[in-house]
């Protein structure tokens, strides 16, 4: 009977720790709003009472002390995103405290909390139909207006409340964001699984709505499970050193290097790794460029729990220095002033001579908030004029989505297009008295669920499907000529390497705007100014 006992306890530690109990559900029908009702329908708590407190007066204070135990911290800028744990309050508690203690005199019209499921297996996106959530401390309310949002931009989201009304990883959030928020509203987000494809179309979803708004983004995440003690230590640090770079492709890459490696009883390394990509590509598109490590700890660091098998948590935050919304990034919309303009064309064509001429970067420093957020951008050369004025193309490269402060990725894209566009041969230095530069700031992705809603006079286009993706900035219509057709046609047999009719059949389509300005080659400049 005491071993029977004894072994009811160790479960019951192995669920609180890390929560992993898969079973199968079948996923509901496709997302469509749920339909008008008399009563609110409230998601009841799930895991009161094992992972937290299931009474209210204790679990406030328990939520009480774990922050109090939190030295305040100052703020390197705007907060954009936290990236917390979801165990037991036991184990994750007192590092999730240091991130939530950020939030005390803060307030957020919304928190949008993405999460992995562990118990319900589905493709997509689950998104819940509830009118609200309800903890011990009190009542939540859904967002309905984003969670519709998310329903119309995403084909593969869903209402799916069995996923939901078990699943603890945003609930054990709540009890948190209550004590410190006090009001707001919640998005809760479950994902089905973490492809780049998945983070990046769900990222984009989360950032259109988001933007202009008062919206704080959560990804709940535990780290390491199962190694030993010293192996958790060293696996989540190269976990954490991916993630303060902001690039959620690094962080992908460091998982599977990790993996190989075979570390003894390492199953994951971030068992929210889906959740924690999507709300980096969110956070950098709303202007955040700062990660910071608030604290790290695992399993092992409880008093008692064995060093030989354990799970890694960390709190980390996503700022945004400059304390702008990435709304103010420059768009065809909202542009670059000409100072600002001329002070990226004069560093890309610094940058390309002094690269050409010795193989060494230019070395930039920058303070302009413009300049130093970051950016999505293609830098195009050509020779003889621009392309829209009928010069000879000589490299183009560019980035869909905004991986580095600007000035940065003007200064790399500049190099890039002038050596290792792999349509061309490099520049010499012979032609750079002749070489015009272009630079095209682009604004944020748009799907579009038609041809018909784009103007190829203003829209650049991006078309994907099988893992192939081919890009037109609106220039090429400017130049060739061509109908919507040609163009799409083009795009994809061209571009992606797709079946010329890919657009009508199933391929994804984005749009973009641009705001483009370019620098005339020297020589010109020479004739013009004696």
């Amino acid at each position: 009977m005491k071993s029977r006992s004894r072994l009811v306890v160790i479960m019951l530690a192995i669920v609180l720790a890390v929560g992993i109990i898969v079973v199968r559900g079948r996923p509901r029908r496709a997302f469509t709003s749920p339909p008008a009702h008399g009563q609110p329908v409230v998601r009841q708590a799930a895991v009161a009472g094992t992972f937290y407190p299931a009474e209210a007066s204790e679990l406030g204070a328990e939520v009480q002390q774990y922050l109090s135990q939190v030295e305040p911290s100052a703020s390197p800028g705007a907060l954009v995103a936290l990236i917390v744990p979801h165990a037991g309050y036991l184990y994750s508690a007192p590092v999730a405290a240091h991130a939530y203690r950020l939030l005390e005199g803060s307030s957020y019209d919304t928190v949008v909390a993405v999460g992995p499921s562990h118990r319900v297996p589905f493709t997509g996106f689950a998104l819940t139909g509830a009118d609200a959530w309800a903890t011990p401390l009190g009542v939540v309310q859904i967002d309905r207006e984003a969670c519709d949002h998310l329903g119309e931009s995403l084909p593969n989201a869903r209402l799916l409340e069995a996923a939901h009304s078990v699943e603890h990883s945003i609930e054990v959030q709540l009890p948190f964001l209550q004590t410190v928020l006090g009001d707001f509203r919640l998005l809760p987000i479950l994902m089905g699984d973490d492809s780049r494809e998945s983070c990046s179309s769900l990222a984009q979803a989360i950032a259109e709505y988001a933007r202009g708004r008062s919206v704080l983004l959560i990804a709940s995440s535990d780290m390491s499970h199962y190694p030993s003690y010293e192996d958790a230590v060293r696996v989540d640090r190269q976990t954490l050193a991916a993630i303060e770079t902001m690039e959620a492709d690094r962080v992908a890459e460091t998982t599977r290097r990790l993996l190989a490696e075979n570390t003894p009883n390492l199953d994951t390394t971030l068992c929210g790794e889906g959740a924690v990509k999507t709300v980096l590509m969110a956070a950098r598109r709303l202007g955040a460029d700062q990660a910071r490590v608030l604290r790290y700890a695992n399993s092992g660091d409880v008093p008692g729990v064995p060093h030989t098998r354990v799970v890694g948590y960390c709190a980390v935050a996503l700022y945004r220095s400059s304390g702008e919304d990435e709304s103010a990034q420059p768009s065809a919309g909202n542009g670059l002033n000409p100072a600002q303009q001329q002070r990226l064309l004069g560093v890309a064509r610094a940058t390309i001579e002094q690269y050409v001429g010795s193989r060494r970067r230019l070395e930039v420093e920058e303070t302009d908030p413009a300049l130093v957020r970051p950016g999505a951008v293609f830098v195009t050369l050509t020779s003889g004029g621009t392309m829209t004025s009928g010069g000879t193309l000589r490299g183009c490269i560019g980035n869909l989505e905004p991986s580095a402060p600007l000035i940065e990725a003007v200064r790399n894209l500049a190099i890039q297009a002038a050596t290792q566009d792999f349509r061309f041969a490099p520049i010499q230095e012979t032609e750079l008295p002749e070489l015009e530069i272009e630079i095209s700031v682009l604004s944020p992705l748009q799907p579009v669920s038609s041809a018909e809603e784009i103007d190829i006079q203003r829209h650049g286009i991006v078309v994907e499907s099988e893992g192939r993706r081919g890009v037109f900035l609106p220039q090429v219509a400017q130049q060739t000529g061509w109908s919507r057709d040609v163009l799409l046609s083009r795009l994809c047999q061209d571009k992606a390497g797709l079946p010329e009719d890919a657009w009508r059949s199933g391929a994804r389509l984005h749009v973009f705007t641009v705001q483009s300005f370019s620098s005339p080659a020297p020589r010109e400049q020479t004739d013009e100014h004696p």
